[in-house]
């Protein structure tokens, strides 16, 4: 591993740690507080990451479709054009 990887990877890791304090302290915070119960943060916090697990999950869905667009030209006849995955493959020269 070179240098440049090493000093991106404690960045990184140096990100995670502050994020990771920052979280504790809040939630510190909101439970000394009782803003919120012990069990009710456990709750919401299972509740969100389900949400986000699922629409990742749809996100990776709608990855791996390919969408058929079908435009006519100007002769009045249609070509069918995959957008995949970002790319778009179309006729060549008809951008």
């Amino acid at each position: 591993m070179n240098s440049t990887s090493k000093a991106l990877i404690k960045n990184l890791n140096d990100r995670i740690l502050a994020q990771s304090v920052i979280v504790e302290t809040l939630i510190d915070i909101i439970i000394d507080n009782d803003l919120i119960t012990e069990k009710e943060l456990q709750e919401l916090i299972l509740e969100n990451h389900e949400s986000q697990q699922k629409y990742i999950d749809e996100l990776k869905d709608i990855q791996t479709k390919s969408i058929s667009i079908t435009t006519p030209t100007r002769d009045n006849t249609e070509i069918s054009e995959i957008l995949l995955e970002g790319l778009y493959f179309g006729p060549v020269g008809e951008a």
